[in-house]
Parts: structure tokens; sequence; C-alpha cells
């Protein structure tokens, strides 16, 4: 690993280590704890080039490698771009390019734990990390909003940061509500709605899942 970090990361890359993408799920969602904008906006970056780099190297993508990477480095380019140039708080690109890489995993990880005959280590940790990247993938739809509507997705009015719009995705996600943001407009109201839903519906699918799997290998057993 320390002889040539490169081959290491490529043959990581290469395997399905879903454990290597909670993790970096995990790292993503923790550094917004920073209050940094910058540092949270560059993780989600990082983070996600690495999380989709995992998924075209391991084959999970059905495109083309080098296409895929091309596309990816394309965008990443572009966000980097956006940020230095706007900076974190006027960063419009970015969000959106986040927010679909961000999509496009969750769907990517989901038809891999829906084809595994039997569910495992690899199953759980790739449906802890689809469910992370909902949450990370509506807050970066937030901040979207936020930015094209110049600060009045929050009723009171306020910006909202890359952290607080992570914390705000993953209170409604999990259906805790707290209640100190909340937005303003129907159209937010909507999205909220919709984001809770989603996972509600993604935990009591996945869990389903995986308990119909391991009652079928007790049966074959």
């Amino acid at each position: 690993m320390f002889r040539n970090p490169l081959r290491w990361l490529v043959g990581v890359l290469s395997e399905e280590r879903y454990d290597v993408i909670l993790g970096l799920c995990v790292a993503m969602v923790g550094l917004s704890a920073t209050g940094i904008d910058a540092l949270t906006a560059a993780s989600g970056i990082v983070g996600l080039v690495l999380i989709t780099g995992t998924l075209i190297e391991s084959s999970v993508l059905v495109v083309s490698r080098a296409k895929a990477w091309a596309v990816l480095a394309g965008l990443g380019c572009a966000t980097a771009i956006e940020l230095f140039v706007a900076g974190p708080d006027d960063a419009r690109v970015g969000p959106a390019i986040v927010m679909a890489i961000g999509i496009v995993a969750v769907a990517t990880i989901s038809r891999q734990v829906l084809s595994r005959p039997l569910p495992d280590t690899t199953s759980i940790a790739a449906s802890a990390c689809a469910y992370l990247l909902i949450g990370y993938s509506f807050a970066s739809l937030y901040i979207l909003i936020d930015r094209i509507a110049d600060g009045a997705f929050l009723s009171s009015g306020e910006v909202l940061a890359p952290e607080s719009a992570i914390y705000f995705s993953f209170v409604t996600l999990t259906t805790l509500g707290f209640g100190d943001l909340t937005p303003a407009a129907s159209s937010g109201r909507t999205l909220v709605t919709l984001e809770a839903m989603a996972g509600q519906f993604y935990i009591a699918i996945a869990v389903a899942r995986l308990v119909a799997g391991m009652a079928t290998s007790r049966k074959d057993a």
C-alpha cells in the first residue's frame, strides 16, 4: 500500500468494496459537522468521485470504463472550477452534479443488492451506502433550490449552508423532524415529504429483501 498507493487504490476500486464506500459516505457526512463550507463541499465532491470510481472499476456500471471515467473527470473538473471561482456559497453546477452522481450511485447499488440471491455482509454494507447517499442527494437538491431562489428555501430566509442542508436532509430522511429548519414554499415541503417517504420505503424494502434472503438460505440449508 505505502510503496505504490496508486496500485493499491486501483486494486480496491476493482472490487465490490462497499465497506470502503460506506466509510466514504460516513466521512462525507461527518465532515459536514465541522461547519466549514469549503471543506464540506470539497469532501462531498472527492467522496462521490471515489464512490463512482469504485462502481466503474468493479464493472457495476453497465457502461464503458473509458467513457465513464471521461465523463466523471469532466464533471469533477467543472465542479472544482466553479467551486474555486464562485465559492461554496454561490456554486450551482456543483450541487446539481453531486445530486446526479448520487442518484446514479443509489440506483446502481440498489440494483446490485436486489440482484444478489442471498444476503451477506456486502449486501448489508451496500444497503447502508445507498441509504446515506439518498440523504446526501436530497441535501444537494435543497442547496441547488436555495441557490436558484436566492436563499428562499428556508422559512427563516437564511442561506442554506452545505452542513445545514446535510443535517436537514438526514433529519428528514430518518423522519426525526426537529422543526428547527423548515422549508418556506410548497415545492420545498413536497420534496421534504418525498424524502421522508423515500427513507421509509427504502428501509422497508431493504429489510424485507434481507429477511427474505435469510429465510431462503435457511430453507436451502
